[in-house]
């Protein structure tokens, strides 16, 4: 009986988390079908696009341009086999990619600011 407490206490914590990061992420300019491929990547491990375009119901074509944005966006990593599989950095990882883009942002600014007052 404690297990199943304890299981569903993790779960229930897992779910705050999850539903916290995609708060997150969609501030910081995901959209939401890249949410939900990100999320279902996150759960479900490494996959290939046709498998995540069916589990998802999201048409092919649609499904790879998502994943290159997430690629593109840092969120996503490829698994290199025959075909490619694509998974979800970790959430400790993805907070970390959104860092360090609002830097590299900030630190633009700072130049920009810079050269307007010389």
């Amino acid at each position: 009986m404690a297990l199943v407490e304890a299981q569903q206490s993790t779960d229930q914590v897992y779910e705050k988390i999850s539903y916290s990061m995609k708060s997150i992420l969609k501030k910081h300019g995901l959209t939401e079908n890249e949410l939900k491929v990100y999320h279902h990547l996150i759960q479900n491990g490494p996959k290939h696009a046709n498998q995540i375009g069916k589990d998802l119901n999201i048409y092919r074509t649609e499904i790879y341009r998502l994943l290159n944005s997430l690629k593109e966006k840092g969120m996503v990593d490829m698994i290199h086999d025959k075909p490619t599989k694509f998974v979800g950095i970790d959430y400790e990882k993805a907070i970390d990619v959104i860092i360090n883009s609002q830097l590299d942002n900030l630190n633009e600014l700072r130049l920009f600011r810079s050269k307007l007052v010389k």
